[in-house]
């Protein structure tokens, strides 16, 4: 009874929530150095997924079953090999860019949920610019036409570009605040330390 009692207490008081803080470090803007140099590998990753999703579907153009597998195969580990770059680095430079004193679960939370909806939506268009082209020669088998494949790496490429555009603003944004502000300690941690 007396640790229920204990248990009790302990649960009614409120507990502090450290955030961002160990052993008196305290969350300060990214360097505009780090950002610039990041970016850069970023904005090469991200232009170079986009330009691979341009060049998919000229495997079409191979002839021989053989040079087309192995042009699918060079594509599939480029392409794999930039949007792996890009994606952990747009992760990482997400954190990054955010100032100190925002509240970093919802700030993520937000970026998830947004990326989850991209997905979402641009699948749903993929799906139907590939349907626009439905081949329904034989019945049996779904198979979609040329044509659908191009319209939708082309607007997927297009889509890429986009989005390496907007990234790069937010890069120049957020190393313009780096280089104009001294580093400085969060005002949210400040207060829960």
């Amino acid at each position: 009874q007396q640790q229920q009692q204990q248990h009790g207490r302990d649960l009614a008081q409120p507990k502090k929530i450290e955030h961002q803080i160990s052993e008196g470090k305290i969350r300060q803007w990214a360097s505009a150095e780090m950002l610039a140099y990041k970016g850069s590998i970023l904005m090469a990753s991200t232009v170079g997924f986009g330009i691979i999703e341009f060049a998919i579907p000229c495997i079409s153009l191979f002839q021989e079953p053989g040079s087309r597998d192995r042009a699918y195969l060079i594509c599939t580990v480029c392409f794999g090999g930039t949007f792996g770059v890009a994606f952990s680095l747009f992760q990482d430079l997400t954190w990054d860019i955010l100032p100190p004193e925002v509240d970093f679960a919802n700030a993520m939370g937000f970026s998830v949920m947004s990326r989850l909806l991209g997905i979402g939506l641009g699948n749903f268009v993929g799906g139907l610019m590939l349907d626009m082209f439905t081949d329904t020669s034989d019945a049996d088998n779904v198979a979609y036409g040329t044509k659908g494949y191009i319209l939708m790496c082309v607007w997927s490429g297009c889509c890429v570009l986009l989005s390496a555009a907007l990234a790069g603003s937010a890069l120049s944004s957020a190393k313009a605040v780096g280089k104009s502000e001294e580093p400085r300690e969060s005002t949210v941690l400040a207060a829960t330390a």
